[in-house]
Parts: C-alpha cells; sequence; structure tokens
C-alpha cells in the first residue's frame, strides 16, 4: 500500500517542482498515511500539505 502511494504522489509532487525539497516531508507523511491507510484521507491531507510547502 505505502508503495502504492508513494508512486501516484510522487508524479504529482515531480510535476509541483519540489520534489526534492519536499523529499523528507513526503516521506514523513507517507509514513503516517501508511500507518492510517485511509486513501479518502491522504488525498486531501497529501493536497493540503503540498500547497503548504
Amino acid at each position: 500500500s505505502g508503495a502504492e502511494i508513494g508512486g501516484a504522489f510522487g508524479g504529482e509532487k515531480a510535476t509541483g517542482g519540489g520534489r526534492e525539497s519536499g523529499s523528507d516531508a513526503w516521506k514523513g507523511y507517507m509514513r503516517r498515511a501508511t500507518n492510517t491507510i485511509n486513501y479518502g484521507d491522504a488525498l486531501p491531507l497529501a493536497q493540503g500539505i503540498r500547497f503548504d510547502v
């Protein structure tokens, strides 16, 4: 599950142009996402974090 989420969001992150700078932040968030295992919640939360960064 974690790998799939990371890969799917990895593409979006790359498009944003902050993949390297957001790598650590994304890794930390991905850990929480895998812990929760909530795709519905992970989508909006990830978007909010991406915009914040």
